[in-house]
């Protein structure tokens, strides 16, 4: 996710959870959980030591499958030297001092939260311990240096004589907060960088997780809503009095676009929302249309002005020079993010307080939204962060908060409103459609000489980004910041890309668009990632070379790209032809501050596809667990597979993909086999949910090449009249 950024990350980390001495360090009195005895002592804004020698970390980042919830915490105890076993966490309400610090807001997501967060743990975690050591010096009359600290005792070496991080935190407050702590050597990390049971599976497995769907607040109702069906669209009529007359409806809430029926059971509201009559006008969108929309991406390629993003050399001119030029168009379709948890959010709004239970990845905005919809000041906004069933973008909105605040605020007690899977359909952000245009010139030996890349794109970045003025009507599916603000995710993995190509270009017409579109699990780089691989592949077999040896010569001066093709190439047995009936297809991406080479293996009968097998060689430099790792690639690998064939298509304005029967993302038993291996290289953390399904599509559809000799060129796989199977 490309926005504004800052390079004092780290700095600014130092500065902002170091700063202010024993004041920033151990305040005493926070109302948490209780230890033996007396009250946790906050190190920070982010930790607590309690007297039985718990250590509790205040969580930023939302738990939504990616192992965070393990991860982070792992990394602060061992660079803390704690006990593993007396680590907890606990969600972190909205402050300024979770806030991302190169983004400067409070969000989960663009698969940053470990290369952006375990630095901050490390660094924490090196600063506990720091001062840590010194209460004990102290308190024993030694010498620091003849200390150890491990399992969350301090141990004076000469004399064996031992204290707890509980006995001594109190006094750790009093010291001064050291500004460049020690981090410990890489080879004295014992946890980092090995497998651990993930802390969140075992609630997950027994039932006792609790996701936002799962929430039960004293005194709660329960609220179904159903709005028009074309986004934006009014409600004009509907009969109050019969809908409360239905057994065990308690009242009615008018809703933006729509109506909320409140009761004390899910399926009692719903079942009276199904059966009444809602009369609605049509919205600003009634005559969008995908034909349409295709359409007037096809005119815009030709027409269209275009900014540039990226130069290198003149390609306009290499290109007008050429002799032979290879040109393709592609196209990506707009694509839902249907979480297996649907939209939810339980609130409990009064006159001087608003209480949020949610699975959400965007504090920030959600907060500012409460703000907005009550009228309240920061401290009198409390949100209660859950387990997201699913995340992948949609979560960073906080439109389903907003329905949950005006339908508490208007029955006057806690309501949880559920969206049905159909109103999660129709009212997503969707990832916006792309088209894109790329030519090549290519020299005698086949390799590309110039290269023009073109993409028409809506903004991703604009309906959500939290900056600026918030519009009147707080609606955040609308755009908040100025048209001329640069949105670089339509253009993210194609702009630094591993191949040298002496003339390059990609440029951007931005086309407005009257959906609400957002980010989607890979942002710009998935969909990016299908025209460029694909376009490459293309390239190799106008060449007359191996898709392998195309892309090793192209990516010959970026060693990290190299090593993961080398890598995929051994794990497929590349250089072997695949089984009889089956054929191989290959990507390469680098995004998330990693790198993915990918080969899928299927076979083709006439038009039904079976992908048997994926394998993955990334490189995401430092990893702090394999395990995990490898879990987020697998998952990766299935998201990008279910983009293969699902999208959503809209005729006069209306969705045609309503549920799981019409919008269906791949089932467990088609699901093929996954390798992943990692590549050490000893970069710094790079992001693991997302990398994983960047290369997929390409490498799926440069296989279904390889088998039929058909190129896909457009997205789902059914516009060429494929199936997978």
């Amino acid at each position: 996710m490309m926005m504004p950024a800052r390079n004092d990350v780290l700095e600014t980390s130092r500065r902002g959870f170091l700063a202010g001495g024993a004041a920033a360090l151990l305040v005493s009195g926070t109302a948490v959980a209780q230890g033996r005895s007396g009250k946790p002592t906050p190190l920070n804004a982010w930790l607590r030591i309690a007297p039985d020698d718990v250590v509790t970390l205040m969580l930023a980042q939302s738990e939504m499958g990616q192992g965070i919830s393990t991860t982070l915490p792992l990394a602060l105890a061992d660079e803390l030297g704690a006990d593993w076993s007396r680590i907890r966490f606990e969600w972190a309400d909205f402050d300024p001092a979770y806030r991302h610090p190169q983004y400067e807001w409070m969000f989960t997501g663009n698969s940053e939260s470990s290369s952006t967060f375990y630095p901050i743990m490390r660094v924490m975690g090196a600063a506990a311990r720091d001062v840590l050591t010194q209460a004990a010096a102290t308190r024993l009359s030694v010498d620091m240096t003849s200390l150890t600290v491990e399992n969350g005792r301090i141990r004076h070496d000469g004399s064996g004589r031992m204290l707890t991080f509980g006995e001594v935190a109190a006094d750790a407050a009093k010291l001064p907060v050291p500004k460049s702590p020690v981090l410990k050597s890489r080879s004295a990390l014992r946890l980092i960088g090995k497998p651990q049971a993930r802390v969140d599976v075992p609630s997950k497995v027994d039932g006792t997780a609790v996701f936002g769907i799962d929430v039960k607040v004293p005194g709660m109702l329960v609220a179904a809503i159903r709005r028009a069906p074309s986004q934006g669209g009014t409600l004009t009529h509907y009969d109050a009095a019969a809908i409360k007359a239905q057994r065990g409806v308690l009242g009615v809430v008018e809703i933006p676009s729509g109506l909320a029926v409140v009761a004390e059971h899910y399926w009692t509201a719903k079942r009276a929302l199904d059966a009444a009559v809602l009369v609605f006008a049509p919205g600003p969108i009634k005559d969008y249309s995908t034909a349409t929309q295709r359409a007037e991406h096809a005119a815009l390629l030709e027409t269209g002005s275009f900014d540039s993003k990226a130069k290198i050399g003149d390609a306009n001119a290499a290109l007008d020079a050429a002799s032979k030029v290879h040109d393709a168009v592609f196209e990506i379709p707009a694509q839902a993010h249907a979480t297996m948890e649907p939209m939810n959010c339980t609130a409990h709004v009064t006159p001087d307080r608003c209480e949020l239970w949610i699975p959400t990845q965007g504090v920030e905005i959600t907060h500012a939204v409460a703000k907005q919809v009550t009228g309240l000041r920061d401290d009198q906004i409390i949100m209660h962060r859950t387990l997201l069933g699913g995340g992948f973008g949609r979560r960073l909105l906080a439109d389903f908060a907003r329905i949950a605040m005006l339908v508490s605020k208007a029955a006057g007690r806690p309501v949880k409103v559920i969206w049905s899977r159909e109103e999660d359909l129709r009212y997503d952000a969707y990832r916006p459609p792309m088209t894109h245009a790329i030519r090549a010139s290519l020299r005698g030996d086949g390799m590309p000489d110039a290269m023009e890349h073109r993409v028409v794109s809506p903004s991703h970045m604009l309906y959500i980004f939290p900056r600026g003025a918030i519009k009147a009507e707080g609606d955040w599916s609308r755009p908040i910041l100025p048209p001329s603000a640069y949105d670089g995710m339509a253009v993210e993995g194609l702009t630094a890309t591993p191949y040298a190509v002496p003339h390059y270009s990609v440029e951007q017409h931005r086309v407005e668009t009257p959906l609400s579109v957002s980010v989607w699990r890979t942002t710009g780089h998935g969909p990016n990632n299908f025209a460029l691989e694909s376009f490459i592949d293309e390239l190799a077999h106008a060449a007359g070379k191996d898709p392998l040896a195309y892309r090793l010569a192209l990516a010959a001066g970026d060693p990290r790209a190299v090593a993961v093709l080398n890598a995929v190439a051994e794990m497929s047995g590349w250089s072997h032809a695949p089984p009889a009936g089956r054929s191989r297809g290959l990507a390469l991406a680098k995004a998330f501050n990693g790198y993915i080479a990918q080969v899928a293996e299927l076979s083709a009968t006439n038009k039904d596809i079976k992908v048997h097998q994926v394998w993955s060689a990334a490189d995401i430099g430092e990893i702090l667990d394999p395990g995990i790792a490898a879990s987020n690639f697998e998952g990766g690998v299935v998201w990008g597979l279910s983009g293969l064939r699902t999208e959503v298509t809209f005729v006069g304005g209306e969705i045609e993909q309503t549920n799981f029967d019409s919008f269906d993302p791949l089932h467990l038993w088609e699901t093929p086999e996954i390798e992943t291996r990692f590549i050490e290289s000893g970069a710094k953390p790079g992001g693991a949910g997302e990398l994983g399904p960047v290369p997929t599509h390409a490498a799926v559809c440069n296989a279904i090449f390889a088998a039929t000799g058909e190129r896909i060129r457009a997205l789902p796989i059914s516009r060429s009249g494929y199936r997978l199977v």
